[in-house]
């Protein structure tokens, strides 16, 4: 049971990233929203601050196909922080260099 609690706390988020990846591929925008809402709470309640950032990079471009401008700036400001937060600082400023927010 230990090794079980452990795997979920250090995969859910993964998993959740990746559902919603899938969600939102086939049109099902609903879903992929609340999923990429939950990936990026468990990465951030067990701790993955670099998994929390690329959470919200992928739902940023979520909102971005979708026409949400607006949103996907607030995601794509929350990844860039958090980018800087793990000390990627390069990722960061490649993100403000290449996306639009």
């Amino acid at each position: 049971e230990c090794f079980e609690q452990i795997g979920k706390s250090n995969n859910e988020h993964k998993l959740l990233l990746l559902e919603a990846e899938i969600k939102s591929r086939i049109g099902e925008n609903d879903d992929a929203l609340k999923k990429y809402q939950l990936a990026i709470v468990a990465a951030e309640k067990n701790g993955f601050t670099h998994e929390q950032a690329i959470a919200n990079e992928r739902a940023a471009d979520f909102f971005l196909r979708n026409n949400d401008k607006i949103k996907a700036s607030q995601y794509y400001g929350k990844a860039n922080s958090l980018y800087l937060q793990w000390g990627a600082q390069g990722k960061a400023d490649d993100l403000c260099k290449n996306i639009p927010f």
